[in-house]
C-alpha cells in the first residue's frame, strides 16, 4: 500500500508542475527565416508567459497576427506613444540614434510611424526576409502571448533570449 501511495503522489506532482509549466511557459517553434540570426527556422524555445508586464524595447516576442492568424516570432523596436523612424538604414526612436547590436544586416526601408497607447512595432531581425509590423502593422498589447525565453533544442543553439 505504501508503494501505491509513493506513485499517486509523484503522479501529482508531476501533473502540478506540468500545469504550471504549461502556465507559466509558451513553448515555440521557429518557422521561418525571419530572426536569424538570433533564432533559426526549426529552434525550439519556451517563453515566458508572466512578464509581459514588463516589456521592453528589443525583446524577442510571440505575437499573435490577425491576419497571418499564427503566432509569430518578433522583436520590439517601437514603444507605446514612440515615433519609430528608419533612415539610411538606422533606427530613430522619437529622434535619438538607437543601435540595434543584435543586427547582421540592417537593411531596411526608410519609414516613419508614430504608434498609439497600447501600440508596439515588431520587427524580425533579418529584415530582408521578414513580415512584421511594416506590412502588418502595429501589434496591441493584448497581442503579445509571451516575451524572451530559452532555446532549447538544438543543443548548439542553446542560449538565453533577452
Amino acid at each position: 500500500m505504501k508503494k501505491h501511495k509513493k506513485i499517486v503522489v509523484f503522479l501529482v506532482i508531476v501533473l502540478l508542475g506540468s500545469v504550471i509549466l504549461r502556465l507559466n511557459v509558451l513553448p515555440v517553434l521557429v518557422d521561418g527565416r525571419s530572426m536569424e540570426p538570433t533564432l533559426y527556422d526549426h529552434d525550439y524555445y519556451l517563453s515566458n508567459r508572466n512578464s509581459l508586464n514588463h516589456l521592453q524595447r528589443f525583446d524577442v516576442v510571440v505575437a499573435y497576427s490577425r491576419q497571418l492568424n499564427e503566432n509569430i516570432v518578433k522583436r520590439v523596436i517601437g514603444m507605446p506613444g514612440d515615433k519609430v523612424t528608419y533612415k539610411d538604414n538606422k533606427l530613430y526612436i522619437n529622434g535619438d540614434y538607437v543601435k540595434e547590436p543584435f543586427l547582421h544586416n540592417n537593411m531596411t526601408n526608410d519609414f516613419t510611424i508614430i504608434l498609439k497607447k497600447n501600440q508596439y512595432f515588431l520587427m524580425g531581425d533579418n529584415r530582408m526576409n521578414s513580415t512584421d509590423s511594416r506590412v502588418l502593422g502595429p501589434f496591441q498589447k493584448k497581442d503579445i502571448k509571451s516575451r524572451n525565453g530559452v532555446i532549447v533544442f538544438p543543443a548548439k543553439h542553446f542560449k538565453k533570449l533577452q
